[in-house]
């Protein structure tokens, strides 16, 4: 990962350009005017650099050992058809490429990130569809269940685009907020 994709790393540079601002300024008081014009591009620096930070936390990643622990366990289970669809939003379509990654690294024969239905986009977390809800197949189940052992929850749903009973679709919706 670049130090640019970590929220920590991105902390941690705002205070480093707080910080090397405030002495700057307090450099330009004894000796040159020109500190006041460094003191002053840091100062805008930080707040960007925290912006920064706080918009990477707010998104979802699958990333170091949740990803590298979730490929050892889809590796475990027999892989079925499955296609990824994302609602249209940037968050969400970048987790859906992740998520594919990961099960195609496992051997899923995954496809996708397709743009989810229009009465789909308000929808948030994530959904495991299958064709038919009474009988689902039993690797639906065992998806759902690897899912939330590593604090992925979906939820299971049905759709009728789904050409074969044992072929399955996750649903990745918008970003749940704390309410």
């Amino acid at each position: 990962m670049r130090w640019d994709q970590s929220p920590r790393y991105l902390m941690l540079a705002s205070f480093a350009a707080a910080f090397a601002s405030a002495g700057a300024a307090l450099a330009a008081i004894w000796d040159h005017a020109g500190y006041n014009v460094g003191a002053g591009l840091l100062a805008l620096l930080s707040p960007v650099l925290a912006w920064r930070a706080w918009n990477l936390t707010r998104h979802r990643r699958l990333e170091g050992i949740q990803r590298s622990q979730l490929v050892l366990r889809l590796r475990q289970l027999p892989p079925v058809d499955l296609r990824i669809v994302a609602v249209p939003d940037r968050e969400a379509v970048g987790f859906a490429r992740q998520l594919r990654d990961a099960f195609v690294e496992a051997g899923w024969p995954a496809t996708g990130v397709y743009r989810a239905l229009p009465a789909h986009t308000g929808h948030t977390g994530l959904f495991l569809s299958v064709r038919d809800t009474n009988t689902p197949p039993p690797a639906a189940q065992y998806l759902l269940l690897a899912l939330g052992e590593f604090g992925l929850q979906a939820v299971r749903s049905a759709s009728v685009k789904l050409s074969d009973a044992n072929a399955l679709e996750l649903l990745v919706g918008l970003r749940r907020t704390a309410e």
